[in-house]
């Protein structure tokens, strides 16, 4: 089922206030091929455009698993969110579409914290990206399935999204992989690099597929919260104000 969520449709504007938090895993599939200049150029004008091979274009698809967490007193344990942009080669120019999956397992009311999370109408990192959005094109929901095995991480949603990425060994042999490490990614300051062992995604607006074994992979921790308390406001006698 698609929805497009207006501002009012996802509950956000009609809270009072707000307090989350959500923590867990976090995988990534873009179209560039390993390794994404973005990351390491800031996105700017200034550096190389993104290699997508298959348009004028980036694709790449966030994927949190919440481990924990909380919207107010709504928890938000064991669901997961999908987050999926198409920009131009260079990501700072913005106009980019953007689209949404959230897991089918949420209630009414979680429903509703996670829209308001992908939407940034909460506060937080998507918050940030806000501006840089044209089209947001519609939130699907759908069984999100998020494995991990090592330094292989799978995700699905049937009919969506398949995507899966594994980490790239450095040659010290600690079976550990490469990081990249004080970036200004939103999901985390240090990032495991990796290579996508496939990535197929159809949401609202963006369609992709790949099989190539050649295009980028992220994978890490996560931990995201945003607040927002009303100020009491109190006329100043001495000012007017």
């Amino acid at each position: 089922m698609t929805a497009v969520v207006s501002q009012s449709a996802s509950g956000a504007s009609d809270l009072d206030k707000f307090d989350w938090e959500i923590k867990g895993q976090y995988a990534e599939n873009c179209s560039c091929t390993y390794l994404c200049p973005c990351i390491f150029s800031n996105s700017t004008l200034l550096s190389t455009p993104a290699t997508e091979e298959v348009g004028d274009y980036c694709i790449a698809a966030i994927c949190l698993s919440i481990e924990s967490g909380r919207f107010n007193d709504s928890s938000l344990d064991g669901l997961g969110v999908i987050f999926v942009i198409k920009t131009p080669l260079i990501m700072s120019e913005g106009g980019w579409t953007a689209a949404a999956i959230i897991d089918s397992a949420a209630n009414t009311e979680q429903r509703a914290a996670l829209e308001a999370i992908v939407l940034g109408e909460a506060g937080g990192p998507l918050s940030m990206m806000k501006p840089m959005i044209a089209d947001f094109a519609g939130i699907e929901y759908g069984p999100v399935q998020f494995t991990m095995n090592g330094l292989n991480r799978q995700v699905s949603v049937p009919g969506l999204i398949d995507i899966g990425v594994e980490g790239y060994l450095s040659r010290r042999g600690n079976e550990e992989p490469f990081y990249i490490d004080n970036v200004g990614h939103p999901v985390n300051s240090r990032l495991a690099l990796g290579i996508a062992t496939q990535s197929h995604v159809h949401v609202p607006g963006i369609d992709w597929d790949d099989t190539t074994g050649t295009n980028n992979g992220h994978f890490a921790p996560f931990e995201w919260s945003g607040t927002y308390q009303p100020t009491d406001y109190v006329f100043d006698r001495n000012t007017g104000s």
